[in-house]
């Protein structure tokens, strides 16, 4: 997947290229956790973006939910537990974008602001 950025295509001009969607999603995802791409657009409009709905092939949100886990955990400790199990008990990509303003409420909390808006920008790559 690296070897296509080329600082022109989308997040969804990219996954496009891969074999599956979560495939494909989970290379853009741990590109970007490694910091070997970074996302062009500036980071408040897109944390702010309405997220479209997935299509119905591309309905698997694990790799969203346990990302989200995760970056909860870190960015907010035990103070995120409430909102990470509803996050666990999302089923289908709708579910998880209802969540998406609690998650922006509760990351206002967060000590470290540019973590918490660069989780923004990554789920809503995930998710678009």
């Amino acid at each position: 997947m690296l070897i296509m950025v080329d600082g022109q295509r989308t997040g969804n001009q990219l996954l496009a290229f891969g074999a599956s969607a979560t495939e494909s999603a989970k290379q853009l995802a741990a590109l970007l956790d490694g910091g070997f791409v970074q996302v062009q657009a500036p980071v408040h409009k897109i944390a702010e973006a309405v997220v479209q709905p997935l299509p119905a092939d591309r309905e698997d949100i694990s790799l969203a939910k346990s990302y989200t886990v995760r970056a909860l955990q870190e960015l907010l400790g035990s103070q995120a537990d409430a909102l990470i199990a509803e996050i666990e008990q999302a089923k289908t990509a709708a579910d998880l974008r209802q969540k998406v303003g609690k998650l922006r409420a509760a990351l206002r909390a967060a000590p470290d602001q540019k973590k918490a808006k660069q989780f923004l920008v990554k789920l809503a790559m995930v998710l678009d």
